[in-house]
């Protein structure tokens, strides 16, 4: 994946947890007022999500990676392939001598 990919996907995911997040703040006030003071709510949600610097850094921290498609250990950026606990030599319960 290049990292005009990666950004453009970046993106969208921010995208979306704005979107969800700004029809979850507005639900509680469907049918009690306006169409268009609704309208006016959710323009006012969205930049506040987008140009406040404590939210917007916040949603950059959401949005950084994609959520792991299953639990388990992920490897940290910039790690080597085999940390410890790999290959027999420590690390792991019993130190890599099962049976010693």
């Amino acid at each position: 994946m290049s990292q005009g990919d990666e950004d453009e996907e970046m993106v969208l995911r921010a995208e979306r947890v704005v979107a969800e997040t700004v029809e979850r703040s507005l639900a509680p006030y469907r049918g009690l007022v306006p169409p268009e003071m609704l309208a006016q709510m959710r323009e006012a949600l969205e930049e506040e999500l987008v140009k406040n610097p404590y939210s917007a850094a916040l949603l950059r921290q959401l949005t950084a990676r994609p959520a792991p498609e299953v639990s388990g250990e992920v490897p940290a950026e910039g790690a080597p392939l085999r940390g410890r606990g790999h290959g027999g030599r420590g690390g792991a319960a019993g130190g890599g001598r099962e049976g010693a």
